[in-house]
């Protein structure tokens, strides 16, 4: 027989095990349920991982349906207005499905795919989203996993263990931002006085004389309708009955050598009762100011008459076309008058290829407006030196946007460069310092952390810089930076070794004021115009800045280079960047 202290001793051992197995089954299910806790918590982390990439790959899809219509418009010239409501929508919603789809994951492209417009609001620093707003640069995707029914393919997650914790299947939803990112762009334009070689007697060769000579004819017959009078008085510049024997296209034919002989017999030396000029030479240019000079006086008309003269019998005695015209005035004022300050009303008339530019780059702002994404412009000139194009006074017209220059006040950036001419500042061609000011005026002095520029946060700032000629002017005594090495730049094939380079130090400062411009994020596009254009250099500043190059070879006639301006401005306007995920989104 056990003693009573045996049986004690045996008695609180059985109950320690009774204790032990209650505490060992409450723990398994405990464990139990954080294994099952773990293994649904990770799938539901794994499927809305998959969720999210899934919409991420949708939205950039679908968006880039947007791109593709836009550049589609480009393409086929279709015009600068875009649609909102047929920039290929139900495309985009079949391409955001197609790709969820591939990825594994279900999306209802009527109900799961929203459009909307993202502008900058000024008030608020901030680029808010209107939904259901054109014309869209947004596309949302969202794939929703909701449905009662598992089966489903938006059917809620059935978890493995649901029984465990009470819940046996859990909703789930990701949702994805995609946007067209709208652009800070300054045109950065070849001023220069070669900018009218294409309607000058000098395109003969080129362009056929008869080609150049109905150019010219243009020239005085837009003077003619546009009809400017001398300041203060209702005396037409160019009147009907031209100028004593200048009184026809192609002129009156004098054979003599001296000056003042032809200005006699051309009647030009004439003067009226008061002593003022019959005929004044029709251009007296402008201040400094801006503002147009008055009427010249007898003896300053004689002189400007003189040097008319004096460039028809140097340049064209041996070529059979010592004319005294209207043809022979305008070549005569683009070749020696082409500056504001010595021919004040030479923008009003198409001389080439500077006209073109002027019609491609009202094209690209006309564009920029249909498409409505936000896009902002200013306006850098070049010619020796490049100039903020920010201000305008004439007698008819005044403009100061001084305060923004980069806006989206389109037509008042259009009427600005509607008003200049080739030569405007002088004949040179200065294309770095054109990018110099241009990167200032986007991203503000590199020096001066004061100085911010006028980029917008969240816009993507953008160059696109033309040139008809070759750049050759640089600040005195500069030189390429030693470290400098042209393989980080130009290698187009990939094969570590620079497929342009140049020893010219005018194009070596273009193109380092390129790189500067990129390293601060400048996406730069090039435009070459005409056989005279540095086609090399420009190419390799839009590989350089991940921009494209645009070529304008020129025709057989203005008609054609203007044609194919306009198609180079508009494909370049198209150019949107590439579609960007909005990584945290409040809309």
């Amino acid at each position: 027989m056990f003693s009573r202290k045996v049986f004690r001793n045996l008695s609180k051992q059985n109950k320690r095990h009774g204790v032990v197995a209650v505490v060992a089954a409450v723990s398994m299910v405990v464990l139990f349920g954080f294994v099952a806790l773990s293994v649904d918590s990770g799938r539901i982390v794994l499927t809305k991982t998959e969720m999210q990439n899934a919409v991420d790959a949708a939205a950039l899809a679908a968006s880039q349906e947007i791109t593709g219509a836009i550049h589609n418009a480009a393409e086929d010239g279709s015009g600068a207005q875009i649609d909102a409501n047929s920039i290929a929508i139900d495309n985009a919603r079949v391409i955001a499905f197609e790709v969820a789809q591939a990825n594994g994951v279900y999306i209802d492209p009527a109900v799961d795919v929203t459009f909307g417009r993202r502008r900058y609001d000024v008030a608020s620093d901030s680029w808010p989203i209107e939904w259901g707003v054109g014309p869209y640069n947004v596309v949302k995707v969202m794939a929703r996993r909701d449905q009662n029914d598992v089966e489903l393919p938006d059917g809620k997650l059935e978890l493995s263990f649901g029984w465990a914790v009470g819940q046996g299947a859990v909703a789930l939803q990701a949702q994805s931002t995609a946007f067209v990112q709208a652009r800070d762009i300054v045109l950065v334009l070849d001023f220069s006085a070669s900018m009218n070689d294409d309607s000058s007697f000098r395109a003969f060769s080129q362009l056929g004389q008869e080609n150049v000579e109905d150019t010219l004819d243009n020239m005085w017959d837009t003077f003619r309708s546009e009809d400017p009078k001398w300041p203060g008085t209702n005396e037409s510049k160019f009147p009907a009955s031209g100028f004593g024997l200048i009184n026809s296209y192609q002129g009156t034919y004098h054979g003599n050598s001296d000056p003042h002989t032809v200005i006699h017999d051309l009647g030009l030396d004439e003067t009226n009762y008061y002593g003022e000029p019959k005929y004044p030479f029709p251009q007296a240019g402008r201040y400094s100011s801006g503002w147009p000079k008055s009427k010249p006086s007898a003896d300053t008309s004689y002189w400007l008459w003189y040097y008319y003269i004096q460039h028809v019998i140097y340049n064209n005695s041996g070529s059979n076309y010592r004319l005294y015209g209207y043809r022979s005035l305008m070549d005569y004022m683009q070749e020696s008058r082409y500056s504001s300050s010595k021919s004040e009303d030479m923008w009003r008339v198409p001389h080439y290829p500077f006209h073109a530019v002027k019609e491609g780059a009202t094209l690209f702002l006309d564009f920029l407006d249909g498409l409505d994404f936000g896009d902002e412009v200013g306006l850098v000139s070049y010619g020796a030196y490049a100039k903020w194009e920010i201000s305008h006074y004439d007698n008819d017209y005044e403009v100061d946007i001084s305060e923004n220059p980069i806006t989206d006040d389109y037509d008042t950036l259009n009427e600005i460069q509607r008003r200049h001419q080739a030569g405007d500042y002088s004949g040179w061609t200065g294309m770095g310092d054109g990018i110099f000011e241009a990167r200032e005026m986007l991203l503000g002095d590199s020096d001066d952390p004061s100085d911010l520029g006028y980029t917008r946060y969240g816009a993507r700032p953008t160059m696109i810089v033309m040139t008809d000629g070759q750049t050759n002017q640089r600040p005195e005594n500069w030189t390429m930076p030693d470290d400098f090495n042209w393989d980080d730049w130009t290698d187009y094939d990939g094969n570590g070794t620079a497929d342009y380079s140049t020893s010219d130090k005018n194009k070596e400062y273009a193109f380092w004021e390129a790189t500067q411009a990129i390293n601060q994020g400048i996406t730069l596009h090039t435009m070459s115009v005409g056989a005279g254009a540095d086609r090399s250099l420009m190419e390799a500043i839009a590989f350089a800045g991940s921009g494209i190059h645009t070529e304008v070879p020129g025709g057989s006639t203005v008609s054609e280079m203007e044609e194919q301006m306009l198609d180079a401005f508009r494909r370049i306007a198209a150019k949107v960047p590439p579609p960007r995920l909005i990584k945290s989104e409040d809309n």
